[in-house]
Parts: C-alpha cells; sequence; structure tokens
C-alpha cells in the first residue's frame, strides 16, 4: 500500500508540470493585421517621397551651381587668356615655348592644370625648368631656364658628327646634350668634345660618363686662359678612359689626365709662361708624367739660360 502510494505521487507530479508547460504563451510583438500593413505602406511611401524630393532637390542645386561655374567663370572673358610673357635665354624661341604648352586664347587660365603645362615645357630637351604664374586678367608669364651649350660633343657611335654636318649636337655645362636647331657664329665659335665611347646621348639628360664631365672642366679652365692671349682651345679628344687631349690653335696637343686637373695646370701654365718668353713653338706636352714632363717642338727650342739640371734636383725622384 505505501509503495502504490508514493507512485500515485509522482504520476500527480508529472501530470501538473505538463499542464503548466501546456499553459505557457508566446506574444507576437509584431503582428500582422490588414490595418497595420496599411499603416506601414503609408509610412514606406512617405519616407520615398521625402527621399525623393531631397534627391530633386540636391539635384537642383548642383545644377544652379555648374550652371553658375560656367557661366560665371569658365565663360568669362576676364579668365581667357590674351597675352603670353615669356622670360628666357637661349636657343628656343618665344614661339617655340609658347607652342610646345599647346594653349590657345580659348584657355581658361582659372581652370588650366598648371602643373601639366610646365611638364610640357620641360619634356623640352633645352628646357632645365619651367616656372610659371597667372594673374586671372588674361596674362600668362613663363620664367624658362635653358640649357646653355658650351660646346659641342662628337661621337659616331651615336651619330653626332661635326657642326656643319647637319647632325651636330651641342653640351651644356651639366653636360646633357642639346639638339641644335639653328647654327650661329657664337655656336661654331665653341670648342669641340670628340668622344668615341660615349656611353649614352639622350638630348636633355646629363651624360653619366666622368670623362665628359672632366673634359668640361679642363675646357672651362683652359677658356680662361685664353684671355691671356694664349693659343686658342679647338677641341679636347677623349681616347681613353684615363687621358684628355686638348687641340690647340697652331697644332699644339696638350695631354692631361683625367683626375688631379689641378696640379697638371699649374705645371702647365709654367711650362706655358716659359714657351712665351722663349718663342717656343709647342707641339706636344704630355702632362700625365708626373717627373720629366715629354715635350716636343716644331722647331729646336732656345734654351739659353735654362738651367736644366737645377729644375732636376728640385724634383723629387720617380718612385
Amino acid at each position: 500500500m505505501s509503495a502504490a502510494k508514493k507512485g500515485s505521487k509522482k504520476t500527480a507530479k508529472r501530470s501538473t508540470r505538463k499542464r503548466r508547460d501546456s499553459d505557457t504563451h508566446v506574444i507576437d510583438y509584431q503582428p500582422e493585421s490588414p490595418v497595420i500593413r496599411e499603416h506601414e505602406a503609408v509610412e514606406r511611401r512617405r519616407r520615398g517621397f521625402r527621399t525623393a524630393m531631397w534627391m530633386i532637390a540636391a539635384m537642383i542645386i548642383i545644377g544652379l551651381g555648374w550652371v553658375t561655374w560656367h557661366e560665371a567663370l569658365e565663360k568669362n572673358s576676364q579668365f581667357l587668356l590674351k597675352a603670353v610673357e615669356v622670360n628666357t635665354e637661349g636657343t628656343l624661341t618665344r614661339e617655340q615655348i609658347v607652342a610646345a604648352t599647346g594653349l590657345t586664347t580659348a584657355t581658361n587660365l582659372l581652370t588650366m592644370n598648371l602643373r601639366e603645362v610646365r611638364a610640357r615645357i620641360e619634356r623640352l630637351p633645352q628646357v632645365k625648368s619651367a616656372v610659371i604664374h597667372r594673374d586671372y586678367h588674361g596674362k600668362l608669364t613663363l620664367d624658362v631656364v635653358q640649357r646653355l651649350p658650351v660646346a659641342w660633343i662628337e661621337c659616331a657611335k651615336w651619330k653626332l658628327m661635326e657642326p656643319l654636318s647637319g647632325k651636330g649636337c651641342l653640351i651644356d655645362a651639366e653636360g646633357a646634350p642639346v639638339p641644335c636647331d639653328v647654327i650661329t657664329k657664337q655656336c661654331l665659335a665653341m670648342p669641340r668634345i670628340q668622344f668615341p665611347a660615349l656611353s649614352e646621348a639622350v638630348p636633355g639628360k646629363v651624360a653619366p660618363d666622368l670623362q665628359v664631365h672632366a673634359a668640361l672642366r679642363l675646357m672651362q679652365e683652359l677658356q680662361k686662359r685664353d684671355e691671356d692671349g694664349r693659343a686658342k682651345l679647338e677641341r679636347i679628344e677623349i681616347p681613353n678612359a684615363w687621358s684628355l687631349v686638348a687641340h690647340f690653335a697652331g697644332e699644339a696637343k696638350i695631354t692631361f689626365g683625367v683626375d688631379d686637373l689641378e696640379p697638371q695646370l699649374a705645371r702647365f701654365d709654367r711650362f706655358i709662361r716659359e714657351a712665351r718668353q722663349r718663342n717656343w713653338r709647342v707641339a706636344t706636352l704630355n702632362l700625365l708624367a708626373r717627373v720629366n714632363t715629354p715635350a716636343t717642338f716644331h722647331e729646336p727650342p732656345d734654351v739659353t739660360g735654362l738651367n736644366l739640371a737645377d729644375t732636376a734636383a728640385t724634383t723629387p725622384p720617380a718612385r
């Protein structure tokens, strides 16, 4: 009897728990009904209408802004290009520089891309740099620094021939080749640099060869000495990687080393000073040798009173 009673109590507890579970209700916070659906549709139409109105207003504002910009600025004759002032010095003419910009009288200075115009000018191999100014009253100012040639560069490998061949090419003080469109008397008077082993010849680009830069330095120093009444420098030959041969009017050839030009120029000055005093007609002089510098003459030199022994004594022996 006690066992049956215990079992009946458990069964009663289980049935009570099941009834409690079946009595649980789930609340739907978003119920579906025709009225609610109608309200949601109305709200969607309102949001769509407001969005459409904002978009229309934005388009009207953008359109008005574009029309204002186009009519008041782009079509305003005040900002159209009327005059171009070019400040430069070199082989390029004003007309060539203006043509390189690609600008016309219909160009608006307000909307013009200055960086692009400057790049067009600097693409010319004769131009080193350019600066552009605009004043918004129709005037454009171009300050152009050109590469000023100082000599001719000759190299058969790159088909750079002598000046009057029609295939001549100039070079500036930095070592950049400069095309020669018009040959003037001033250009013809410039010395020539002959370098058969020139590595590259790109117009407007500085040559990487050290021999070219050494030749330009030597040319500059020798041209300073032309003012003293010495023979005029005609050309500098670069026969190899370690020497430079300067050819002067009167068939004198002076050989220099590529490095340490200063002490070589000092010995050159002493020798030429003695040659002028004694009227020597120098044929060759090799300054590569630091001791007992070899020299040849077109005729027997006058060495009267010249103490060669004392000169040799003061010169340190070669090692």
